[in-house]
């Protein structure tokens, strides 16, 4: 609630004749990283106080606020208008038989009972009558395996490795595995090397051939060179174990060649980089007495920062800064910034802008000064507007190919507009849409200036801007920005008295939407506005529209993802890994239709926990047509009734719907009990501690200490508490509610204040912090969707009709 910135038993059983391998083989494309290639040799590490100093010299901190916000979206929406199945254009056709196991029928059916009842024999028995096809190469070996003829098994997998492209990693994997069983070193330490560095098992296998030149052949060099990989990152991630591990046995290897400063070095790689991981005590009693350096403890304290350790990092930094060389030492500039992000993460802009405003004056490093400015225009938005205005400026002029970039114009505009300078401010809206037209703040830009236009009364160019906005492409364009640029479009239409027309498009966005907030929003102005509208789109909620069957779907350029392929291989195989390496397929770059793909996949196939985070990202992003069968089994997915129980017990107590209540916490903490944010609110409704007991003692409720906070029952109770508190103060309005819980209610009595005659659309699109402002659309979106997807309770609407922020209440 605090305040933020912005067992393959259970296969598809087709009733489709199972189709011959040759032809499975013909349909797939083969990708460019198929093609033959010789194993892959670690480049020469140099000795390892020069590889552990270049780590310490590297930025450990990504990410400068206390959110992800330099992620684009994962993927691309699809085509907003239905495409007629003749003028359909695939570029790979997916149908639910590409998912039928190579051992439905026959004798691959039967070789594949006997195996799975342990009679690995009578398995190869049946197998050698069998054309010599790639499942047919697998099981084989598979079984012999668990025959115990593991050098057999090492030769039938490497030969499989070489054979067929999408098992190669697998192959290689497994044939190290077995060749390392019969003591065969040079065998396993070629084909653990053989292993890609994008396959899910490369970080096994660079310690398994580790292992093995440590021990067997006491190449402690050819060991180093094995785990530097996983080491020389460009971005360490302080939760891997595995990079941690790595620098622990790197600093066992320097020490077993007597370089002892190669063994301080990476020690303290794992104490700075690595700070909670279970190797972190024992490079510490390996440091005992020996220096910790200044560089490795700024290291340490932008690792602190991106874990949101703040305070930790604030009392490194305070004793470490007064030793440092002045500005515009590097190391001082790091440790600075690092000072001043910390200030802004507590909340303390002030103190932040003191910290920053000499990095930006004094520190040219290309990659730090950007980033610095950017903290620094946030800190002074708040406290500063006038000067962050320039500041965006100044890191849009200097820096116009960073990520940034963009940002930075928006935000100047923003708090150009604030001030009343909408002259200027359209002049950056202007540039970001100009130079940044694949920016994921297009869609945001345009709707500022429809705000403006909208404001002016200058309707013909606000309805151009709404409509530029649906034509967007790219990442810039999210089925959200979409429907509210419809959804405004319908009321831009219906003040120009095109009744018809702006009722016809709300009705789109109520039923497309129907599980977001602008889909809320439709239906209850159709509620007002358009009743028998409104009985209609409630009438489709009731039952799913569209097709039952979801297939075919587009693959896109998943066809060409080695993870994709390898993933669907095993599944056909009936391999328990091959939900695995679905899952490690990246989503960026893709189609909304490739990513639902991955989802049918591994829900039709069992894996339901699997394919729910597939429609957790899914959700996130936007999703359309959620009145669509196939869509809805997403929705479904994303939108589990965690909790349930105590929801609705405490939720009642407290008079508050439980499905808003279900909707708040699956937004605060996605269900997770144990949740922590960097501002230090706790559990499933992220309670702050003083917020927490303040209720109990209102309740009588003993709440012992703030650990308990971390317990469902107890968070849930007071949670509801709490909302229900807000709930009657603001009317039972669930908005204002829902944006107390997050901003305070004093913030949002001060924008009750600031647009009284606000309609309740108008002023949640008018609230001036961006967090507060998607949360209370996320969280009654969310809503909107429980309702939609089990009909908990009659379907609420907002209010609508008499201008006034007070009268915008709930039904």
């Amino acid at each position: 609630m605090g305040l933020e910135h912005a067992t393959l038993r259970g296969i598809l059983r087709s009733t489709r004749p199972l189709v011959s391998w040759p032809l499975v083989a013909a349909l797939w494309v083969t990708p460019a990283w198929a093609e033959q290639k010789p194993p892959q040799q670690a480049q020469p590490a140099g000795n390892i106080s020069n590889l552990a100093e270049s780590a310490s010299s590297r930025h450990q901190l990504d990410s400068s606020l206390d959110t992800d916000e330099e992620s684009p979206p994962e993927f691309t929406i699809g085509p907003s208008e239905p495409v007629a199945p003749g003028e359909r254009r695939w570029v790979r056709k997916f149908e639910r038989a590409d998912l039928t196991s190579y051992f439905k029928e026959g004798e691959l059916a039967k070789a594949k009972a006997a195996y799975d009842r342990g009679l690995y024999r009578k398995a190869r028995q049946i197998l050698e009558t069998q054309d010599a096809t790639p499942p047919v190469r697998y099981l084989r070996a598979m079984s012999a395996l668990r025959m115990g003829q593991t050098a057999l098994a090492a030769e039938e997998f490497a030969s499989l490795a070489e054979a067929h492209p999408p098992l190669r990693d697998f192959c290689h994997y497994e044939a190290a595995r077995a060749y390392e069983k019969v003591r065969k070193w040079p065998e396993a330490i070629r084909h653990y090397d053989a292993v890609s560095s994008s396959a899910r098992r490369y970080e096994e296998a660079r310690f398994a051939m580790a292992r093995i030149l440590e021990k067997k052949k006491q190449d402690y060099a050819g060991a180093l060179a094995a785990l530097t990989p996983l080491v020389q990152q460009a971005t360490p991630n302080p939760n891997s174990s595995v990079q941690a591990e790595a620098w622990l046995t790197i600093a066992r290897f320097a020490r077993y060649q007597a370089d002892y400063n190669g063994e301080h070095r990476a020690h303290l790689a794992v104490w700075a980089l690595h700070p909670f991981s279970k190797q972190a005590p024992l490079a510490v009693k390996g440091l005992r007495d020996l220096p910790y350096v200044p560089k490795w403890k700024v290291a340490r304290a932008e690792t602190l920062l991106s874990l949101h350790h703040n305070r930790e990092a604030l009392d490194m930094l305070d004793k470490l800064l007064p030793k440092l060389e002045p500005l515009p030492d590097p190391l001082a500039c790091r440790a600075q910034f690092a000072y001043g992000t910390a200030q802004r993460k507590e909340r303390k802009h002030s103190l932040a802008i003191r910290a920053l405003r000499p990095v930006v004056e004094h520190c040219q490093d290309a990659a730090l000064r950007p980033r610095a400015l950017y903290v620094l225009g946030y800190s002074e938005s708040v406290v500063e507007p006038e000067a962050s205005i320039a500041t965006y400026l100044k890191l849009a002029q200097d820096y116009p190919e960073h990520a940034y970039a963009d940002d930075a114009l928006f935000y100047a505009a923003h708090k150009s507009l604030e001030r009343g300078q909408a002259a200027a401010a359209m002049g950056y809206l202007d540039r970001l849409i100009a130079h940044y037209p694949d920016s994921n703040f297009a869609a945001e830009a345009l709707f500022q200036r429809f705000w403006v236009y909208r404001a002016e009364g200058q309707n013909d160019a606000a309805l151009e801007a709404l409509t530029r906005i649906e034509d967007l492409k790219g990442r810039g364009s999210t089925h959200e920005s979409v429907q509210r640029a419809r959804y405004w479009r319908g009321r831009m239409l219906l003040k120009l008295g095109r009744a018809e027309e702006a009722h016809a498009l709300t009705e789109r966005v109520a039923a497309e939407g129907a599980a977001t907030w602008y889909g809320l929003l439709a239906r209850s102005r159709l509620t007002h506005e358009a009743p028998e509208r409104a009985r209609a789109v409630a009438d489709r909620l009731k039952v799913s529209g569209g097709p039952t069957e979801v297939w075919p779907l587009d693959a896109g350029n998943l066809a060409e993802d080695p993870h994709f392929v390898t993933g669907i291989e095993l599944m056909r195989l009936e391999h328990r890994e091959g939900p695995s390496e679905l899952l490690a397929v990246s989503r960026k770059g893709r189609s909304e239709e490739s990513i639902r793909l991955l989802f049918h996949i591994l829900h039709s196939s069992g894996y339901t926990g699997s394919a729910r985070s597939i429609a957790w990202a899914l959700r996130r992003e936007g999703l359309a047509a959620p009145t669509e069968a196939e869509t809805r089994l997403i929705y479904s997915a994303a939108y589990p009734h965690s909790f349930r129980n105590l929801v609705v017990q405490h939720s009642r107590a407290a008079r508050v719907n439980p499905d808003l209540m279900q909707a708040l916490i699956r937004e605060e903490s996605a269900f997770n009990p144990s949740a922590r944010s960097p501002t230090g609110a706790l559990g499933l409704a992220q309670l702050m501690p003083a917020t927490a007991f303040a209720v109990a003692k209102q309740l009588n409720v003993p709440l012992v200490a703030t650990s308990s906070l971390l317990e469902p029952q107890q968070n849930i109770r007071l949670g509801s508490a709490y909302l229900g508190s807000l709930h009657r103060r603001f009317a039972g309005n669930p908005a204002y509610a829902v944006a107390s819980y997050n901003a305070g209610p004093g913030a949002v009595d001060r924008w009750l204040s600031r647009f009284p005659d606000a309609e309740l659309d108008e002023w949640v699109e008018q609230i001036p912090v961006e967090e507060t402002r998607l949360y209370v659309k996320r969280v009654l979106g969310s809503a909107a969707a429980y309702q939609m997807l089990y009909g908990t309770s009659a379907l609420t609407t907002l209010a609508f009709g008499e201008r006034g922020s007070n009268n915008a209440g709930s039904r």
